[in-house]
């Protein structure tokens, strides 16, 4: 068996209020011609297919389209929800996905009803057997613990119910035919990219690596840094986001892995780089550093480091209209440190603006800016 892993695509995403929609349709279409000209057997989405749970329709229809388009080069997909995605909205296109060959596991399912897919090679030498766990979040455990028959106390820790909830999910894998572990979830020790929300990176989300099950194979999603999973046993990878989100992800190069099975054998990895979308860079210098190397940024997006003076107003203006797609300026100067801290809470609206201000320009503020502010809060507050 060979298949091809991927997650984490975030259609939708913007950047800077740039939308993305177009970079998201040429990196998908990318990924349906790897796995045409990789004859793989079928294509694992390990979850965060969209960046909202209510997407744009121009984001579903780049999705859309892209199933659409595996079908049409009759390539199956299993489809795992993640935290970003709605469950009840692709539980209720699982039938009609189903006649596109793409199978979806919204919810957390006993092994019997669909916990387990199985897929079957092209040639029809073998079967792919695949555990599927979508994104749990801690209310949900509960219900998934009665869900799969688990005994024992109340609800301990999040790990530890996620340990046995894999570990009875997995339970039924025939060990003769090829295995794999499909999931949306926190593995401790893996790296997630800089700019990722701490909110589902971190303990209270996190499983240690021994509770992923005995497989060949476990498709992770959730962490958008391409990665192995390390202090794990098993062979388990976080396939990564495909583009570049934001300037955390500045240094990564996005792939997808594809993956060859053979029953009773260690699974074969290697990955795929990933050549669409526009790349995120990072420029440092004075002016007229940057200004000498703008013709070589090519289309990137780029964050600016503008070394100058200090804090002179219409500088980040300057840079933006001699890179039109710089998304963010930061201005490096020499800095006082002041011994005490500044206290605003107690200030007015008029003289906070003020601080603000003057934390900024480094100047005294002007009054007739003062007074304009003053007056469009009153006109706000009636």
């Amino acid at each position: 068996m060979k298949i091809l892993h991927t997650s984490d695509w975030h259609v939708g995403k913007t950047l800077a209020r740039r939308s993305r929609l177009d970079e998201a349709r040429e990196v998908l279409t990318e990924i349906v011609d790897i796995a045409e000209r990789e004859a793989v057997d079928a294509v694992l989405v390990c979850g965060d297919v969209f960046d909202h749970i209510a997407p744009s329709a121009a984001a579903e229809k780049i999705v859309y389209d892209t199933l659409v388009e595996m079908e049409r080069r009759e390539i199956p997909v299993l489809l795992v929800p993640g935290n970003h995605d709605h469950a009840r909205r692709w539980r209720a296109l699982e039938p009609l996905l189903r006649r596109f060959m793409v199978r979806v596991v919204p919810e957390v399912r006993r092994p019997d009803v669909g916990g387990i897919v199985r897929i079957g090679a092209r040639d029809n030498s073998a079967e792919l057997q695949i555990a599927v766990l979508p994104w749990v979040f801690e209310r949900q455990l509960f219900g998934a613990r009665e869900l799969m028959g688990l005994p024992g106390e109340a609800f301990q820790s999040y790990a530890e119910e996620m340990r046995l909830l894999i570990e009875k999910l997995c339970e039924p894998l025939d060990p003769s035919t090829c295995t794999a572990f499909a999931g949306h979830l926190f593995v401790s020790g893996s790296r997630p990219g800089e700019g990722q929300r701490q909110l589902t990176i971190g303990h209270l989300f996190a499983i240690t690596p021994q509770a992923l099950p005995e497989v060949q194979y476990a498709a992770l999603g959730h962490v958008h840094r391409p990665q192995r999973v390390p202090g794990s046993s098993r062979p388990a990878y976080y396939s990564g986001s495909p583009l570049q989100l934001d300037f955390g992800e500045v240094e990564q190069q996005k792939s997808v892995n594809i993956v060859e099975l053979k029953p009773g054998q260690p699974a074969e990895v290697r990955t795929e780089p990933m050549t669409g979308g526009r790349r995120l860079r990072d420029v440092s210098g004075t002016y007229e550093e940057i200004d000498a190397q703008k013709d070589a940024l090519g289309d990137a997006f780029l964050r600016v480091n503008l070394k100058c003076g200090g804090p002179f107003p219409g500088l980040g203006d300057q840079v933006r209209a001699l890179l039109p797609d710089a998304l963010e300026v930061r201005l490096d100067y020499p800095r006082e440190e002041t011994q005490t801290e500044t206290r605003i809470r107690g200030l007015t609206p008029r003289e906070q603006y003020a601080h603000y201000l003057r934390e900024k320009q480094a100047a005294d503020p002007d009054q007739d800016e003062l007074d304009l502010f003053e007056s469009l809060l009153m006109e706000v507050a009636r």
